[in-house]
């Protein structure tokens, strides 16, 4: 089975104060927050809702799974990032239960 795996990085109604890093430091978290702030004026991956799609090559089929409240320097950053593996597995995982689902309705109608 062949899948391909993509990545989209959308804006996050998520508010950035409050829940950036909750360190438990105030200071820390409000400088953390104003940083993203200003960083999200050039770069979407500062403070966004990160999509992987798993697609099953050929058929059009889509698995997919989220994260939100995420802050990155870029794609590359967030490959790197040990949420990347999981949120493939995940979107892979949401791909065969579809195609499972696919194959359990066709098998109905063609009793």
């Amino acid at each position: 089975m062949d899948i391909t795996y993509t990545t989209d990085c959308f804006p996050e109604d998520t508010a950035i104060e409050g829940n950036c890093l909750a360190s438990g430091d105030e200071s820390a978290d409000l400088a953390e927050a104003l940083r993203i702030e200003e960083e999200l004026a050039y770069n979407p991956w500062a403070w966004c809702l990160v999509k992987v799609t798993a697609t099953l090559v050929g058929t059009g089929l889509q698995g997919e799974d989220y994260l939100g409240a995420c802050s990155y320097a870029n794609e590359a950053d967030f490959h790197a990032s040990l949420y990347y593996e999981d949120m493939k597995e995940q979107a892979k995982e949401d791909l065969l239960a579809k195609t499972e689902q696919i194959g359990l309705a066709l098998a109905r109608e063609a009793k």
